[in-house]
């Protein structure tokens, strides 16, 4: 059974099979024809054969080949704030009949949705090939499908983070969010400014045990750190288009700098340079509204517009403390000079600055929902609603469609995967995580819409969960915290409300596992009902 479940499979009469003859390297192939303009797509299905199969492919005639690529579906119009961003209608229909697989779809994204449906029925088999007639027509219910990754708190290599996103593919995620800064490191080069990579990416030591251990804590005393060459992150992006992932960069402003003002204090209120961070929780640190400030952001922006061609650019504008604004005379002296009234206002004034310097590189932002708690930013901008949108004390998601916002839920309390996945005293049966309790059950029941009126879903772009790594320092610890929970949020992303029962779920999932398990994932087994 795949997951996530598609719209509709029907039985056909019959068994495509493909084996292997073992005489000539000629007779170990499968033949893929496929127009110009989805060679990657063809690259990327003859790797999983060659891969997963044991096959070599090559490219043939219409005529003569076993797996057909095309684009014959009639694409449906998606909301244009959605088109603009360069979703594309993954619309796909997989026919297998017993002389050739037929793989159509309306959009290269689509054609590569396909190929991971393909890849899950293949998986496990190897020399001989057999798969039962079907044809399986197949569409998403949200476009924006996303799989967040932190890779400031713990430095994730290149290998790893191709990793994750071949694994967000092979569930159907069509988002990568790169969380690329923040208080204990920062990953990404930018010209001119060679202590990023020198001073900002690295950290002297990593806090031991549990932040709420005040009084146990301790520094490990461990050097660790690491960036992304610009041609790393280049391949990335690539890497992530043939599988239809379009990749989200983050660059965390004005707070949750204080790995940025450790290497360059002018950009900050305090007097001395604070070190990186070693622990964990919020920084005070902040940055200030000096010219330098935003000639460097100015900077960024325009190294994140060349690296990556998606069209938001997530600039945090998270928890930005307002403490050292408070206490600096400077900062008071500049809000005067600009007409900001609050503290809160600064962090306003910077949305709007980002704002109007991403459009000069056409591109548009998008932060955390603290971006609209006090502040009506310009309606291009995108809102990240993090907060629990199932609490309506909060408010800020209908707030954020209603001023003609688009809007990504990103509820804590459904898809914050740092989260512990059991109950229990000292959650003792858990690798050590930063709190709460997020079970399987409980990602798979999430109604994202729920309280969402109709008349504005139209602005929801769809939803994402996210990867905190404080406590993740190891590739089977994330994979661990990842999986199955994954496996339950696709299937609400792609299938939507006329997903099935929790209980068939179960049953799927249980025939999914193997697929993991050769893909060497160490998953959290999932726990027998009681």
């Amino acid at each position: 059974m795949i997951i996530p479940q598609p719209s509709s499979i029907k039985s056909l009469e019959g068994r495509w099979t493909k084996t292997h003859k073992g005489h000539f390297p000629g007779d170990c192939r499968i033949a893929i024809s496929a127009p110009h303009g989805l060679d990657a797509q063809a690259d990327l299905l003859a790797g999983y054969l060659a891969q997963d199969q044991m096959f070599r492919s090559e490219r043939a005639m219409l005529e003569g080949s076993d797996i057909e690529l095309d684009l014959s579906l009639l694409p449906r119009a998606l909301p244009n704030k959605l088109e603009g961003a360069g979703f594309r209608d993954e619309h796909y229909r997989l026919c297998i009949r017993t002389d050739k697989i037929l793989l159509s779809a309306a959009s290269p994204d689509g054609i590569a949705m396909g190929i991971q449906t393909l890849r899950q029925l293949l998986s496990g088999q190897r020399a001989r090939l057999a798969l039962p007639c079907m044809l399986i027509d197949d569409r998403p219910a949200m476009a924006w499908r996303g799989l967040h990754l932190d890779v400031s708190r713990h430095f994730w290599d290149a290998e790893t983070v191709r990793r994750f996103i071949d694994l967000a593919a092979f569930h159907k995620f069509n988002l990568f969010h790169w969380h690329l800064t923040d208080d204990q490191g920062w990953r990404l080069p930018i010209e001119g400014y060679p202590k990023l990579t020198e001073v900002a990416a690295w950290r002297n030591g990593t806090l031991v045990g549990h932040e709420c251990d005040r009084n146990k804590n301790s520094s490990d005393g461990i050097r660790h750190g690491g960036f992304y060459t610009h041609d790393e992150i280049r391949e990335i992006v690539s890497y992530a288009a043939a599988r239809g992932v379009h990749v989200l960069p983050e660059v965390d402003v004005p707070g949750h700098v204080q790995s940025l003002v450790t290497a360059y204090p002018e950009f900050g209120n305090a007097a001395e340079a604070p070190g990186v961070r070693q622990c964990w929780g919020i920084s005070d640190s902040t940055l200030n509204l000096e010219h330098a400030t935003f000639v460097f952001l100015e900077k960024a922006v325009a190294t994140l517009a060349e690296l990556f061609p998606f069209a938001y650019v997530h600039f945090g504008g998270d928890e930005a403390r307002t403490v050292e604004w408070a206490a600096s005379t400077r900062i008071q002296e500049r809000k005067r000079e600009l007409g900001l009234e609050s503290d809160h206002d600064v962090q306003g004034h910077f949305t709007a600055q980002l704002v109007a310097l991403l459009r000069t590189h056409g591109r548009k932002l998008i932060g955390w929902d603290e971006i609209i708690e006090h502040d009506l930013p310009d309606p291009e901008a995108a809102v990240m609603y993090w907060r629990d949108n199932e609490n309506p004390d909060h408010g800020l998601d209908r707030k954020a469609l209603e001023n003609g916002h688009g809007l990504v839920l990103a509820s804590w309390s459904r898809t914050y995967f740092d989260h512990y996945q059991a109950v229990g005293p000292g959650n003792d049966s858990e690798p050590l995580a930063i709190g709460g309790n997020l079970p399987l059950e409980t990602v798979y029941e999430w109604d994202p819409l729920a309280r969402i009126p109709e008349h504005l879903r139209t602005g929801v772009f769809g939803a994402q969960a996210q990867v905190w790594t404080e406590y993740i320092a190891t590739r089977n610890h994330l994979d661990y915290m990842v999986f199955p929970r994954a496996c339950a949020l696709a299937q609400v992303l792609w299938t939507g409300k006329s997903r099935e029962p929790l209980a068939d779920f179960s049953a799927r999932l249980s025939s999914h596992l193997p697929r993991l398990d050769r893909l060497g994932v160490t998953y959290r087994p999932p726990l027998p009902s009681p």
